[in-house]
């Protein structure tokens, strides 16, 4: 008896951790500097969701809630681009409001999205500069990510105190401790939409030279690196964060061996799966939810489960909740100061535009949001040219970024948002509109390209100006019949023996050489003048959320 009381004295002696260990991951994806969060739909009128500021109250009254508990933060990449706040991060500054909302609430992780690459290399290497001088820095996990040998950037992409391949880390909780390893990647489609704005970064995953996604190899790429984890870094469990979502991410973890948790994005869709016995969980975009996933680690079968898979695994961000008072403070600071920087004098919080019917982006052909945005655009772009008008306006779904909701009022910072990625040769949100000439066939060619595009990915989906019209035979060849009954402003577009005079913004133009690779050289495009020669020098007029601000200013309570 006094053999037992000895040794049970001797293992009360040591901490006592329990068999399950509970851990939540909290997450975000596709914020799109959405620091003020966005209107939505609610019954006939609207409310607000998201914001920075509520997002960190909901993070903090979580972790106060498991304060007994391991709690991890990540985010699935494109945090940045998509509102007037992105002046601020690319600007001489010393604030970058997306990164700091990261340190303060204590995120371990990021990765890169495509829309990062926005600002181009210099405006990623004035980002990357402010995240390596931040004093709590957290960590950018880029898994699949290389760069040019000379590229300026490789002091920054290549410095593991800010860019890491893998990240391994301790966590303590009185309930026990975890070692987790964490991967982080850009997906094929995402590096597909970014190849006219990455310059000297690349992926594995996707052959550049080529424009072909090479999901295989990814998988390769990354099961080596979690072998890597498991046995040589000794890592309990791994958790990968993806920005890329929908069929592409259920399949790259069907390849996977070894995964744990799976956080992903650039889809903008809530979406919760189990693929592969791999949790996959998106929260949509823009800060309206909150990803929450709440899990146990047995320490005995060394193995993670989910504690409810049929719950819900998103909070939404409401306007019941309330707000930081120190980022609300900050944000109606930078509201005012980003416009500054984009040469505005106007206040970016008045009122333009109050919609008597909803205009919903998607990537049907043709599409409300799609058709308003560019007819306002061709419209008051047509204002102020005095001779020689544009035929027609072309984008694609991709760069409308947003809805209009019927009964919501939007100011001009929100319409702004409508047309929102992308920067001018200063850095300033917005890229320029331009003008050229294309042959009727070359138009046709274009039409054909983006319908059949979309189904490879929404972002080629065509947002065309109304007064181009066509129709589509869903049993008809691409690029032979499918695409027919093409008409312009009512006549046909191959009765037309003129060149048509499109306009478009200069992100489109950057992704022309893109489009010759997808298609093998197929579609080759090259603008002309209007004598026919090759543009050297683009004929540059307003950018897109002017027009459309002064077009809904002329035309109040007709749309």
């Amino acid at each position: 008896m006094k053999k037992l009381t000895f040794l049970g004295l001797l293992v009360l002696s040591f901490p006592l951790f329990s068999a399950e260990i509970p851990f939540t991951v909290f997450h975000t994806n596709d914020l799109h500097s959405h620091l003020d969060g966005v209107k939505v739909p609610s019954g006939e009128t609207y409310e607000k969701r998201g914001g920075f500021a509520r997002l960190t109250s909901v993070i903090s009254e979580l972790r106060e809630k498991k304060k007994d508990e391991i709690v991890i933060g990540v985010d699935a990449g494109d945090f940045f681009s998509g509102t007037i706040f992105s002046a601020i991060g690319v600007s001489s500054l010393k604030d970058f409001p997306e990164y700091q909302f990261f340190m303060e609430n204590k995120y371990d992780l990021l990765t890169f999205g495509n829309h990062e690459f926005d600002p181009l290399n210099d405006g990623l290497e004035i980002m990357l500069k402010k995240m390596l001088q931040a004093p709590d820095k957290t960590p950018l996990v880029a898994s699949n990510l290389y760069v040019n040998h000379d590229s300026p950037l490789r002091k920054y992409l290549e410095n593991p105190d800010l860019v890491k391949p893998y990240m391994v880390k301790e966590f303590q909780s009185p309930k026990g401790n975890l070692r987790v390893g964490f991967l982080g990647i850009l997906g094929p489609d995402g590096c597909l939409v970014s190849r006219s704005t990455r310059g000297d970064v690349h992926f594995i995953g996707f052959d550049d030279e080529k424009s072909k996604q090479k999901l295989g190899a990814l998988a390769d790429h990354l099961n080596k690196l979690i072998i890597e984890l498991k046995k040589d870094k000794k890592v309990d469990l791994v958790i990968l964060s993806m920005h890329g979502g929908g069929k592409e991410s259920h399949e790259l973890a069907s390849k996977l061996r070894g995964l744990d948790v799976f956080v992903s994005g650039h889809t903008h869709k809530q979406e919760f799966a189990i693929v592969n016995g791999v949790p996959v969980n998106q929260t949509g975009s823009y800060g309206e939810n909150l990803g929450l996933m709440e899990f146990t680690f047995d320490t005995k079968l060394k193995k993670v489960k989910m504690t409810n898979p049929a719950g819900n695994h998103v909070i939404t961000i409401t306007e019941k909740i309330a707000e930081n008072k120190e980022w609300k403070r900050r944000i109606d600071q930078w509201r005012k100061k980003s416009f500054e920087l984009m040469g505005q004098k106007a206040d970016p919080s008045e009122i333009i535009f109050t919609p008597k019917k909803s205009y919903i982006r998607s990537s049907a052909i043709p599409n409300p949001m799609g058709e308003l945005v560019t007819h306002a655009i061709l419209t008051e772009l047509n204002d102020t040219i005095k001779d020689d008008k544009i035929d027609a306006y072309f984008t694609s779904m991709g760069l409308v970024r947003t809805s209009f909701h019927k009964n919501t009022p939007y100011s001009r910072a929100e319409i702004f948002e409508a047309t929102s990625i992308g920067f001018d040769k200063n850095k300033t949100p917005g890229v320029d509109v331009v003008s050229f000439y294309l042959s009727p066939k070359d138009v046709k060619l274009v039409i054909n390209f983006m319908e059949i595009y979309t189904y490879i990915s929404t972002s080629f989906s065509p947002a065309i100006s109304p007064n181009l019209s066509f129709k589509i035979r869903k049993w008809g060849i691409p690029f032979i019949n499918r695409i027919h009954d093409i008409k312009l402003n009512g006549k046909a577009l191959s009765d037309y023996d003129r060149p048509i005079k499109i306009a478009t913004n200069k992100f489109v133009v950057m992704n022309i050489e893109t489009v010759k690779k997808i298609t093998r050289g197929f579609v080759d495009l090259v603008p002309k003048t209007k004598t026919g020669e090759p543009v050297k020098d683009y004929v540059v007029h307003p950018k897109e959320y002017l027009l459309m601000i002064e077009h809904f200013k002329k035309h109040p309570g007709y749309y």
